[in-house]
């Protein structure tokens, strides 16, 4: 009789534990989406301060190059 609790102790035990591990196997490609996104919001981001301000950027660069004197 103890052999067979055994037996059904050890098959729930491996039971949870496939369970459990198929939720950490799954969360790892929900985190690269997730990091993907937040990259890509970024990078938006800083394109439309660069196309918001691209023509006090362009005069301020070209002030500074014309304060070069190349002789």
């Amino acid at each position: 009789m103890i052999d067979f609790i055994n037996q059904k102790l050890v098959a729930l035990y491996v039971t949870i534990q496939t369970w459990l591990n198929s939720f950490t196997k799954e969360e790892r490609g929900d985190t690269n989406f997730i990091s993907i996104l937040i990259i890509l919001a970024i990078v938006v981001i800083l394109l439309g301060v660069f196309i918001g301000f691209k023509d006090q950027i362009i005069g301020k660069v070209s002030e500074i190059i014309g304060k070069f004197d190349v002789h």
